[in-house]
Formats: C-alpha cells, sequence, structure tokens
C-alpha cells in the first residue's frame, strides 16, 4: 500500500527540497520546522479558499444557538442561496445581515467552502500544497529562488492533477452545472418585470 502524505511527512519533504535534513517529530526544536509548518498551513489554507467540490456545500442549514447563528472557525467562505434577498456577514463571530441591520435569528442555508485539517484532505490536493509550500518554503526560508524556479514546473504538473480531479469530483457539464444542481435560465417574464 502507497504510504499517503501527513503533515510531517509534507514538511520533511519542504525541508529537504532546500538540503535540510528531517525530522522525525513536528515538535522538534529546529526553527525551520516551525517555518515549514507555518507555510504548509499557509498554502493550505490558500488553496482551500478556492472552493473545490471536497469542501464546499451549497444549502448547509444553520440554527440559532441562544439566539444568533454561530459561525464555526473552520468555515471560510458562506454566502446566501440564489433567491435568498438577505445579504450577510460574519460580526463578531456570528451572522449578521446588513439589510435587516440585524443579527439572523432564525435557521438559514448558506453555501458554504469548509477548511479541513491537512490530513483529512484528498491525496492530490496535498501533493500539489506540499509542492507550493516547498517552493515558498525556498524562496522565503532559505533565500533559494533557484530552487522555487527548478520546482514551477512540478508545480504546475501538481496542479493540473488537481484540476483533473475536480473536473471527476465535481460531476461538471458544458451548462457549469453537476447533475442534481437547478438549471437557470432565461426567463423572459424577469425582463418585462416592472
Amino acid at each position: 500500500m502507497a504510504n499517503k502524505l501527513n503533515e510531517l511527512s509534507s514538511i520533511n519533504i519542504m525541508l529537504t527540497n532546500v538540503g535540510l535534513a528531517p525530522v522525525t517529530s513536528i515538535e522538534s526544536s529546529n526553527p525551520m520546522v516551525g517555518t515549514a509548518q507555518s507555510i504548509l498551513k499557509e498554502v493550505s489554507h490558500s488553496v482551500q479558499s478556492e472552493g473545490w467540490s471536497f469542501n464546499t456545500e451549497d444549502g448547509y442549514p444553520f440554527s440559532p444557538d441562544n439566539g444568533f447563528i454561530a459561525i464555526p472557525s473552520n468555515v471560510l467562505q458562506f454566502d446566501v442561496q440564489q433567491y435568498d434577498v438577505r445579504d450577510v456577514i460574519l460580526r463578531g463571530g456570528k451572522l449578521y445581515d446588513k439589510r435587516a441591520h440585524d443579527f439572523v435569528k432564525e435557521p438559514i442555508e448558506l453555501n458554504v467552502i469548509w477548511c479541513f485539517d491537512y490530513d483529512d484532505l484528498p491525496e492530490v490536493f496535498k501533493q500539489y500544497i506540499v509542492i507550493r509550500a516547498a517552493n515558498l518554503f525556498a524562496s522565503r526560508a532559505v533565500g533559494s529562488p533557484e530552487s522555487a524556479k527548478y520546482s514551477e514546473k512540478e508545480e504546475g504538473l501538481a496542479r493540473a492533477n488537481v484540476l483533473e480531479y475536480e473536473t471527476q469530483q465535481g460531476d461538471y457539464n458544458m451548462l457549469g452545472t453537476s447533475d442534481n444542481k437547478k438549471i437557470n435560465t432565461f426567463l423572459p417574464f424577469n425582463a418585462i418585470y416592472r
């Protein structure tokens, strides 16, 4: 069975990419390990923020708790459903409606992009993230643009694999929707609505 990437193995890839020795634990006293871990988390967050089929849910229900809807810390982005007229934002960790000038106090369904732990990501995303993070680590922590330039082709191939995975998992079609989504076509009565 193939070994899957985890946080420690990814940090070791980043370290060895610039000629440093791998470590046996993330809790190492080596300051480069902390820097590598920080960059790995930054890149993971950045990639997941794009919104992919594995971390995007439409119509996710949120209910009030103690009179307000608290948004979990692992929510990267959210928006209301297409025909919902509310304009919601995050304010003080709670859902706030800018149009009503008040916090949302009733159940609501939101389109959500979640942030998952690195070890819970699909393998193809971990491969892309570690290559991208290794390039950033090489240029930031070590100041080696040659090493980062060398890996640009690898990063491009990894990004292509991510896009291939996304097209397979997303069930996209030529209309830009998945099979289970409603297609919103042109409705003439909307054009003449007064």
